[in-house]
């Protein structure tokens, strides 16, 4: 009776143990299963983790990292799920056993633009919420609306003035004289009005990249030589930051790098469809318009400092076109200049191909630093400092070399550059992720660390014998 009584005990020792979360080596946290989820819970949870991973792939999420937030949010709720994501769309099933059989199935498309920064900081306020504790469903939806509907922080005008910033700034990195950041200012200020247009009108995105293209390449040709003494070729890729697909380029290949082959090859088959949009639209604009040679000396070049001035008009072009949070400003420039520092002293050292892996490899472990120290989330600044290795521009020149110019031989050259860079910085970013170590929710009922045993039984003493 003694011995029932204990058994008792323990088990609703262990019972008990199980409804707290436990962390494993520091790495993990193991959380109970929902033992009553109904029907209704499990496709209401279906469809909310496919709503949140939607916004996550607009936010410019990998897609491993889109099925590793599924996974612990859906923990959190004592759930487990399986996901297929790819950049276009993806499948949730929640609920059913650990083989993956039975429970409620999801899709959901990617639809709409890319989050501006201030709504990726939301979103990722916002995962790190569902991470940290189960939230009820409407509050979850209602943040994901008022998400997608917050308007943007700054007027019209404050956002075209970052476009001109961020042309100015990628330009003055590339090639810096006193004309051509006249010629970078006037060409960003068309090509922000014509993008402030085309938001305005859904319909126009797709052809946006080849207009704009026409328009920067006429305009360079007709008056680069004349009034700024430039060549065009200087001129008109600048202007065109907004569609150089740099970062795409890059995710992919980390894509394909990790196994995720559908994603990467969607990623970078978008990428090169951008390019050669864009390539299309500087053909025609040099069909169009015939290059007028220069009547003056070429200008001299601004000195060293030039390029870092143009990572500072960089960093505020990001602040004011994709309407960052003022207050991550000091870590945003300071992002950037260390990714440049970085950049130039390895590319000294090992060549541009090393350069790129040593900031691709630092990227990582500096915007994770960032985040515990100001609470910003890392993608905030992740995402600019993918934009400062730009290696659209490089792969956007070698295309229009050969589509323009018929240089198959320099062209080549780009486009073979710019896949080693890609993969430099795709090999960098990997390495530098690997080196951080994030906790993971698992589902299942933990061990308890340390199970009291009970005192073993005193054996009853055996009557003596008669006689003995």
């Amino acid at each position: 009776m003694r011995l029932s009584s204990r058994v008792d005990v323990r088990a609703l020792a262990r019972r008990a143990a199980s409804l707290r979360p436990r962390r494993r080596g520091g790495d993990s946290v193991t959380l109970p299963e929902a033992e009553d989820a109904g029907r209704e819970r499990l496709r209401d949870l279906a469809a909310l983790l496919c709503e949140l991973g939607a916004e996550l792939l607009r936010a410019g999420e990998q897609t491993a990292e889109v099925e590793r937030v599924l996974h612990d949010v859906a923990a959190r709720y004592g759930m487990r799920v399986r996901s297929f994501v790819v950049p276009t769309g993806l499948f949730v099933r929640v609920g059913g056993g650990p083989d993956g059989r039975g429970g409620e199935l999801d899709f959901a498309p990617v639809e709409g633009p890319d989050l501006r920064l201030d709504q990726v900081e939301a979103l990722q306020s916002l995962v790190t919420s569902m991470r940290a504790e189960e939230m009820p469903f409407e509050d979850v939806s209602r943040a994901l609306r008022e998400l997608r509907e917050r308007p943007e922080r700054f007027s019209p005008s404050a956002t075209v003035l970052g476009y001109v910033l961020l042309t100015v700034g990628l330009g003055s990195m590339r090639h810096a004289t006193v004309p051509a950041v006249v010629g970078y200012a006037v060409l960003g200020l068309g090509v922000g009005l014509l993008r402030l247009f085309g938001d305005r009108l859904p319909a126009a995105r797709t052809a946006l990249p080849v207009v704009a293209a026409i328009l920067v390449t006429a305009a360079s040709l007709r008056w680069a030589g004349p009034l700024l003494h430039e060549a065009p070729t200087v001129l008109y890729i600048p202007p065109l930051i907004a569609f150089l697909p740099g970062a795409a380029l890059t995710l992919g290949a980390v894509e394909l790098a990790t196994g995720a082959a559908l994603s990467g090859m969607a990623r970078l088959a978008g990428a090169v469809n951008v390019l050669l949009l864009l390539a299309l639209g500087i053909l025609v604009g040099t069909e169009l318009v015939r290059a007028r040679p220069s009547s003056g000396p070429a200008s001299e070049a601004l000195g060293s400092w030039a390029p870092w001035v143009g990572v500072l008009l960089l960093g505020f072009g990001f602040l004011l076109y994709f309407s960052a949070p003022p207050r991550v400003t000091v870590w945003l420039l300071g992002a950037l200049l260390a990714e440049r520092f970085v950049q130039s002293v390895a590319a000294e050292f090992g060549g541009v191909t090393f350069g790129a892996f040593a900031a691709g490899m630092l990227l990582p472990p500096m915007t994770r630093w960032i985040s515990r120290h100001s609470h910003t989330p890392d993608q905030v600044v992740f995402l600019p400092c993918f934009w400062l290795l730009v290696p659209g521009a490089i792969g956007l020149t070698g295309v229009s070399e050969i589509i323009v110019e018929g240089d198959t031989g320099g062209g080549l050259d780009s486009l073979v550059g710019t896949v080693i860079t890609v993969a430099a910085i795709a090999l960098g970013v990997l390495v530098g992720a690997g080196l951080q170590r994030r906790p993971r929710l698992s589902i299942g009922e933990p061990a308890p660390a340390s199970t009291p045993t009970a005192p073993p039984e005193r054996p009853e003493p055996e009557e003596a014998a008669p006689g003995r």
